[in-house]
């Protein structure tokens, strides 16, 4: 340990001033959280093993995590629990992630949650059908850990910009 306290310091970890985990409350229409709560995900895949590993790798940077199996299981939780971000596979049995995006952009609770699109289909056409449905990024499976990561902390971070921008729009005087 350094004699010189502000030795320590220039080698301390820094934390991000806009961290997903300061978030400010929920948007109106959705439950208000406190800010240690910031960071539901909620991932879906058909595949039960690949829904565990990606929970298990979001919980290593303290997200909270709710796995989810099919598309219709997927709405249901997106319309009852607030949610932050959605991990959502493309190729699914019954109704497949495109599908999900239609009816989540459909209502007004669930049309602004971020989706990243987990996908095995890597054509251009995915891709495009995701962008004009809204999907906020894609991710190729087998997915890179790191890769993953930093969409997850980017996603979560610009729902935290929005909600701030929004509750400053709130509380600004109209003329």
């Amino acid at each position: 340990m350094s004699e010189n306290p502000s030795d320590e310091s220039k080698n301390a970890p820094r934390r991000r001033a806009r961290d997903p985990g300061t978030a400010a409350a929920a948007k109106p229409g959705n439950p208000r959280r406190p800010a240690a709560d910031f960071g539901s995900v909620l991932v879906v895949d058909d595949n039960r093993d690949a829904v565990d590993i990606l929970c298990r790798l979001l919980g290593t940077q303290h997200l909270h995590t709710i796995p989810a199996y099919g598309g219709s299981e997927c709405l249901d939780i997106a319309r009852s629990q607030p949610i932050d971000l959605i991990l959502l596979d493309v190729s699914m049995p019954g109704m497949d992630g495109l599908a999900v995006c239609r009816e989540l952009a459909k209502e007004e609770r669930t049309r602004s949650i971020p989706i990243i699109l987990v996908t095995a289909r890597d054509d251009h056409e995915t891709r495009v059908a995701g962008m004009r449905l809204g999907v906020s990024e894609f991710l190729t499976k087998p997915v890179n850990r790191a890769e993953l990561l930093e969409r997850v902390r980017g996603q979560l971070s610009a729902r935290v910009l929005a909600r701030e921008m929004d509750e400053t729009i709130e509380r600004t005087p109209q003329e």
